[in-house]
């Protein structure tokens, strides 16, 4: 029965996993639709969508602790700590997935070159250069600049590392919500 149930769990992870997957290409879709059309208010909702993330990651591991309650298991905090970790890595696999298709199949080179128009700009190079950061707008022109040499697969790449690291950091907190989040009885 144990055994069942620690399966039951393992399909709930994968299920939360996906959604918040989700949840992350759609703060990456804003972030690429305010690149591209170079509106600040897609970049806004990129914002405020990171910070809501981590609500929505805190809400999911307080749903998986009330689903072990109805199953009846008894979590560790290490088996509590690794389905907040599945959970994420769930995540960063469906995110590199979209992100790769977007960058291989639809991108083509446009975002990077939404962002080095947006860097290029006189009034953004003017204001560097005012605030005496000369060196820093070299740098950051050069790198957008090697951004275009980058292949699909070397962007997604950059992006899962970023996204896995991210995980391997807040599945502690997430685990530890939902480890000591005590549910209402159920009747």
């Amino acid at each position: 029965m144990q055994n069942n149930n620690l399966t039951i769990l393992r399909k709930f992870v994968k299920e939360y996993g996906s959604i918040l997957g989700l949840c992350w290409v759609a703060v990456f879709a804003c972030y690429v639709a305010g690149f591209r059309t170079q509106n600040g208010i897609y970049m806004l909702l990129g914002l405020i969508g990171i910070p809501s993330l981590l609500v929505i990651e805190i809400l999911l591991g307080i749903r998986l602790k009330k689903r072990s309650v109805q199953l009846e298991l008894q979590l560790t905090p290490t088996i509590t700590w690794l389905n907040s970790l599945s959970m994420f890595m769930y995540a960063c696999l469906l995110s590199g997935c979209m992100e790769y298709i977007y960058f291989a199949y639809m991108d083509k080179g446009t975002l990077v070159d939404s962002i080095q128009t947006m860097i290029n700009a006189s009034d953004l190079k003017a204001l560097y250069l005012q605030m005496g950061l000369s060196e820093y707008y070299h740098q950051i022109s050069t790198l957008v600049e090697e951004l275009h040499t980058l292949s699909a697969f070397d962007k997604t790449m950059i992006l899962f590392n970023q996204n896995f690291f991210a995980a391997l950091i807040l599945s502690i907190p997430v685990a530890v919500v939902s480890y000591f989040y005590k549910p209402a009885t159920l009747k």
